[in-house]
Order: structure tokens, then sequence, then C-alpha cells
């Protein structure tokens, strides 16, 4: 199992999206939170969708999408673990000059 897990969930307008971050943040749900604007259409036209990225622990998972759920978004959530080589140098180190 991952020791990471990436949890994405898209929400209309960025009041609501900056809402449900700020509220995972305070539950101690998600290590790291991204909120992007999405092309997609919404269902308003005077609403933009936000696209949340989520980084948590595998055992907080549960809780977060728990967490995501009883806000009301009725959109997909999508998991996926992190997966990490603890063996490989990172991208930019292998870049490094010496």
């Amino acid at each position: 199992m991952a020791e990471f897990i990436e949890v994405r969930a898209t929400i209309e307008g960025h009041e609501r999206a900056a809402v449900l971050a700020n509220g995972i943040l305070r539950a101690g749900l998600a290590t790291s939170i991204d909120i992007a604007e999405t092309p997609r259409p919404t269902a308003r036209p005077d609403e933009i969708s936000w696209e949340l990225t989520l980084i948590t622990t595998a055992w907080q998972a549960p809780a977060l999408e728990r967490h995501i759920r009883e806000t009301g978004l009725d959109s997909a959530i999508v998991s996926r673990p992190i997966v990490t080589d603890p063996d490989s140098r990172p991208d930019w180190l292998n870049d490094e000059r010496t």
C-alpha cells in the first residue's frame, strides 16, 4: 500500500472551493492542497469549476473523502496512490552538474 494518496475533486464556485479547502486544512486531513480553475463546462454559466488536488496519508484518505462528500459535493472524487522509489534520486538531482 502506498504511504500517500492523491485525491482530486471538482467543485463549482471559488468560494465553495476555498471553504472546502479551509475545512480540510483545519481538520488536518491533507498535507497539501492545490486549487486550480478547470476548463470543464459548469452547470451555471456564471460560476467557474475548481479542481482541488489534495495529498493525504493512506490512513486519512477515507476520512478525507468522507469530509468532501459531507459538504454536498456531488461530482466524482478520484483517488490514486503516490508511488515512490526510495532508492531513486529526484529528477532535478540527475541534472545537477558537478
